[in-house]
């Protein structure tokens, strides 16, 4: 839910860069753009090293890497720049926790978009809340 939920929001922000962006003179862009491209390899060799210092003893390094730079290329792309890295396949349960459009509900990571119609419904009492331990 928490990356579903920052992914919506970077496109938010996304949107407000752009129109900021927009308002800038040429030289001034190239600026942001010389520095926005300096900053994500920065960052990008951060995380590289954080990625290894923590995934290694489990094995998840790539798996990590590969988010790590499908996630820059999205954040590229909502600030209305070409992504930086090729296109990965990204692990399925990693890509399920960023999907937006599904319509179903799963029960065990609280994810859907959808409504879960009920089908067996009761009506509450002043009993269901007495609590014996």
């Amino acid at each position: 839910m928490k990356v579903k939920d920052e992914s919506i929001h970077g496109v938010f922000v996304g949107i407000l860069a752009q129109q900021i962006f927009a308002e800038l003179s040429v030289e001034e862009q190239q600026e942001v753009q010389k520095e926005t491209q300096e900053l994500l390899m920065e960052l990008y060799e951060i995380e590289m090293a954080y990625t290894e210092e923590i995934y290694t003893s489990i094995g998840l390094v790539e798996d990590v890497n590969r988010f790590v730079r499908y996630n820059a290329n999205k954040g590229l792309m909502n600030l209305g720049l070409e992504p930086k890295f090729e296109e990965e396949e990204i692990n399925p349960i990693v890509l399920n926790g960023l999907r937006t459009d599904t319509k179903n509900h799963d029960f065990f990571s609280v994810k859907g978009n959808g409504y879960v119609k009920a089908t067996n419904v009761e009506k509450l009492a002043d009993d269901d809340f007495v609590f014996n331990f």
